[in-house]
């Protein structure tokens, strides 16, 4: 009975992802939320349901997107990553997405992605690795022929992601371009955390000369208007985790042609994003915690394999822009 009723459980999944495509990801914002530890360290497994209930409820919430902190994600071990992931989908609706960063695109990791296929989730976000011009390397085209190869055996649809090693040439990153026109697999990409808003342009008009459909996927927190207002298709944002309702009401603005009120939204989070942006991975990291703990989405401020700490002003500082620009504490019904 208990092989029949994971076989179910399989058949199902499988049927909820197959319909995942770049069109699922038009209709709202997609939240990067962090993981909850309690003070030794151990993952609470139960808040990680209930923060992203929280966020679920929120109108124009389209999904979560889990472990797209890298260095967060190389602190779990492939059982809390997963476990993490079938927690998030028991908050979340049957058309609600859950995406599943995997970390560079590699062999090793198909049978991880099989496992959050089963944990219930519709498609993973990697990153491709780079191609480079030394002696002894394969030509770009092999390169490529392998990502293609490497792509379309995955378990699930994927969302080629660019790394703060990205290389742009022309604009764009020719091995993400390649591998989205080469591979039906790759249904959308996430255009990065970086805010020059000249290579975001380039690079989205590069893939939407693809002759197939690709959803396009801001990351940035500075240029997230400017990308809104160019043609992005949806948002994956850690600014949607620790302001939510203001986010999605950008988004909503944005698509319903108010750009003086998206404008002035986004003017309101400047001092926000200005906090969160510019820093190191592990400050960002410490700052997305401090935040979202303070405004009661996230379980506790405690992390992982972090040994400092936030200093005194900089504290001040994320208190004093909180209250400034009215991100008070959520109370949620």
């Amino acid at each position: 009975i208990v092989e029949i009723a994971k076989r179910v459980r399989r058949t199902v999944l499988s049927e909820q992802t197959n319909h995942v495509s770049p069109v699922s990801f038009s209709t709202g914002v997609i939240a990067s939320t962090l993981t909850p530890f309690d003070e030794n360290g151990a993952v609470m497994l139960d808040a990680v349901t209930d923060q992203s209930r929280r966020l679920a409820r929120i109108d124009g919430i389209l999904g979560i997107a889990v472990n797209t902190t890298m260095r967060e994600r190389q602190s779990l071990s492939r059982i809390d990553r997963l476990e993490a992931l079938r927690q998030t989908r028991r908050a979340l609706d049957p058309g609600q997405l859950l995406l599943a960063c995997i970390g560079e695109l590699a062999d090793e990791l198909i049978e991880e992605v099989d496992s959050c296929r089963e944990a219930g989730a519709n498609a993973v976000i990697t990153f491709l690795p780079r191609w480079t011009e030394e002696p002894g390397a394969c030509a770009f085209e092999a390169h490529i022929a392998r990502l293609t190869d490497l792509a379309d055996r995955m378990p699930l649809p994927i969302i080629a992601a660019e790394g703060e090693s990205t290389v742009h040439r022309n604009g764009a990153c020719p091995e993400i371009t390649s591998l989205a026109r080469d591979s039906n697999k790759v249904i959308a990409v996430d255009m990065g955390r970086h805010d020059n808003v000249l290579h975001y342009d380039q690079a989205y008009y590069a893939l939407k000369a693809i002759d197939r459909p690709l959803a396009c996927l801001p990351s940035s927190e500075a240029a997230l208007f400017h990308n809104l207002n160019t043609g992005a298709d949806g948002v994956v944002s850690c600014l949607a985790y620790v302001a939510p309702h203001e986010v999605t009401a950008l988004y909503r603005a944005t698509r319903a042609g108010r750009f003086h009120e998206a404008q002035a939204l986004h003017n309101r989070l400047s001092p926000l994003i200005g906090l969160i942006s510019g820093r190191d991975k592990t400050t960002h990291e410490m700052v997305l915690r401090y935040i979202a703990y303070t405004r009661g989405l996230l379980a506790g401020p405690h992390t992982r394999s972090i040994s400092e700490e936030l200093d005194d002003s900089l504290i001040h500082q994320i208190e004093q822009t909180l209250d400034e620009i009215g991100l008070t504490p959520i109370k949620w019904v």
